[in-house]
């Protein structure tokens, strides 16, 4: 029978984690739980919602060894104010469970037998790489925005995860050649974002590329941030991820993504810089008037080192603004998503923007100085609108 004493503050972490995990909707009750465990040291936290599982080892005081299941939702919002910063857990018959602290707090909640609680997945330790946990943060908040929400563009609702070999002459952006790179790109049909990062040369071969969902980046981001290097592994079917005493398992989607590379323009003719800010404050005052809060349409022109930007919309009324850019070309028009333009710039670090684009049909590409690895892609929009 369980019964453990363990730190308040290092078992709160890994309940807080698994809330965003565990599905509160379904109807099997049991994934509703978290399974809680001991060895002969530490005490175990499982959740799971049978595509991501998370798992953690917590040091404690074992008195007794068991294993236990109870409401996850119940027992994160009895730890994280408990008033004792030891907390005691000792199972009772009927898989109940009392949560004390000597005379000054009790608390007694029913829980369900363990045996039928899904069984956590072994982590790969054959293909995988050690990564920086800033670098992989940054890999997915540079991607994860633009993955669709259409759930019948299922190979789009994720991200892609590749690896680029050191002799692949596969290069859209100002990464160093001849060195193990790690590429995740996202699309939902009318953008793109791709960012990669230098990874070391060792366990790893993902050359084909999987898919990894959204809810499962999310969850990554959620257990690197309180260390400085995560372990990242790739099966057939599983994404790994570890990250020091936190362990997860991300079913990837059964899909192909489709070929990116064959909207990339390969020629690169039309070159304007402008301040990130500044253009993403106009846009955000001229979005105001655009009743569909999907679809901003703007219509850009731009002529020597002045870029004039003007809603298509007219139903809730009119706005232009004029800003500067460095531009000593001939002068062109361009339209697109305003909507798409300020998440793009949203994620850069780059003070000054650079935007590529050929002509008016041609997506227009984004970079940065400050933003190595990262390519943002934007379709344009058709300039009829404004008629």
């Amino acid at each position: 029978m369980l019964h453990v004493l363990v730190d308040k503050d290092k078992i709160a972490g890994p309940l807080q984690k698994v809330q965003s995990i565990v599905d509160k909707k379904t109807i099997m009750n049991i994934i509703n739980n978290v399974y809680i465990y001991t060895d002969d040291e530490n005490l175990f936290i499982e959740a799971t919602d049978l595509e991501i599982s998370y798992r953690s080892k917590i040091p404690c005081d074992i008195k007794e060894q068991g294993a236990v299941t109870v409401n996850s939702r119940q027992l994160f919002e009895i730890v994280k104010d408990f008033p004792s910063p030891v907390i005691e857990f000792k199972e009772d018959s009927n898989c109940w469970v009392t949560i004390g602290a000597g005379e000054k707090a009790e608390y007694k909640i029913g829980g369900l037998p363990p045996d039928d609680f899904p069984k956590f997945r072994s982590v790969n330790s054959d293909n995988y790489t050690d990564i920086e946990s800033e670098t992989l943060k940054a890999l997915i908040d540079k991607t994860i925005f633009s993955a669709s929400f259409d759930e019948k563009k299922f190979a789009l609702s994720g991200i892609f995860l590749q690896q680029i070999s050191p002799d692949s002459k596969d290069h859209y952006t100002e990464s160093d050649e001849n060195v193990p790179r790690l590429r995740m790109v996202s699309s939902d049909g009318h953008r793109l974002s791709l960012m990669e990062a230098e990874i070391p040369a060792d366990h790893l071969d993902i050359t084909k590329g999987v898919i990894l969902p959204k809810k499962g980046a999310q969850e990554i981001k959620r257990i690197i941030e309180d260390n400085e290097v995560a372990r990242l592994g790739i099966d057939d079917k599983f994404c790994f991820v570890t990250s020091g005493h936190d362990q997860l398992v991300i079913r990837l989607i059964d899909g192909t993504f489709p070929d990116y590379r064959v909207i990339i323009p390969e020629t690169r003719e039309r070159f304007l810089t402008f301040k990130r800010q500044t253009v993403y404050n106009a846009l955000k005052r001229i979005s105001v008037l655009c009743s569909d809060t999907m679809f901003r349409g703007v219509k850009a022109s731009i002529t020597v080192n002045a870029m004039e930007i003007e809603s298509l919309d007219k139903n809730l009324g009119e706005a232009r603004e004029i800003v500067e850019v460095s531009y000593e070309g001939e002068p062109f028009e361009m339209a697109f998503n305003a909507k798409y333009m300020m998440e793009a710039l949203s994620v850069m670090d780059s003070d000054d923007v650079i935007l590529i684009a050929n002509n008016a049909e041609s997506p227009c590409l984004l970079t940065g100085e400050k933003d190595k690895g990262f390519l943002g892609l934007i379709m344009p929009m058709s300039l009829d609108t404004e008629a």
